[in-house]
């Protein structure tokens, strides 16, 4: 009876899940829930010429953001506010970052088809859209891990300092990650404006 009592609870639900879907993945070898293969072609994003992956680059992008949300951890714990306000604007962004997507491939298409677009303009610019992809996906992914935190924290009533500090954690690098899509958005943009004009 205790035990079932366990099972039954909010995190034994969860834990439960998490196993079904690993023994769903490893045993029967379902791919359908594998994200893993997003996260290693954006983190290909970060390669230098030598093809290794700079590791300042790596820095700044995900230690840093730990920083911040450590000490942002300290100054503010999660809550309903900080919740819901969250929820509202990753909400927001990540139907901005389907709309994204349809761009980036909509401009990927006229760069393909332009036959006045300069050969290694064109490849340039096809490798930037093709990260700023991999990006777009990757953030994605990342909205979708934030609002499934912050609804299990919004209906389970208990807030954590973990709990905190990797919501933090992932709305920074949400939003670092961010920054990266806007400049390679602008990059070909502004060399395709320049080859017209």
């Amino acid at each position: 009876m205790e035990i079932m009592k366990h099972i039954c609870s909010p995190k034994g639900l969860l834990i439960m899940s998490a196993i079904i879907l690993l023994v769903g993945k490893f045993v029967f070898h379902k791919e359908y829930l594998n994200c893993f293969e997003i996260m290693t072609q954006h983190l290909k994003c970060f390669e230098k010429g030598n093809g290794k992956i700079s590791k300042v680059a790596i820095f700044l992008y995900f230690v840093v953001p730990f920083f911040i949300s450590l000490s942002l951890v300290q100054i503010r714990s999660i809550d309903d506010t900080v919740i819901n306000i969250l929820t509202i604007i990753i909400s927001i962004l990540t139907s901005m970052f389907f709309t994204l997507l349809t761009l980036i491939l909509d401009m990927r298409k006229k760069i393909k088809q332009d036959k006045n677009y300069d050969a290694g303009d064109a490849h340039l610019s096809t490798k930037l859209l093709r990260e700023t992809y991999y990006s777009i996906m990757f953030e994605i992914l990342v909205s979708i891990v934030i609002l499934i935190m912050c609804f299990i924290d919004l209906f389970a009533k208990q807030y954590s300092s973990f709990d905190s500090l990797v919501i933090y954690y992932l709305v920074f690098i949400l939003l670092t990650n961010l920054f990266m899509i806007l400049k390679r958005v602008y990059k070909v943009i502004d060399r395709d404006l320049n080859d017209k004009f």
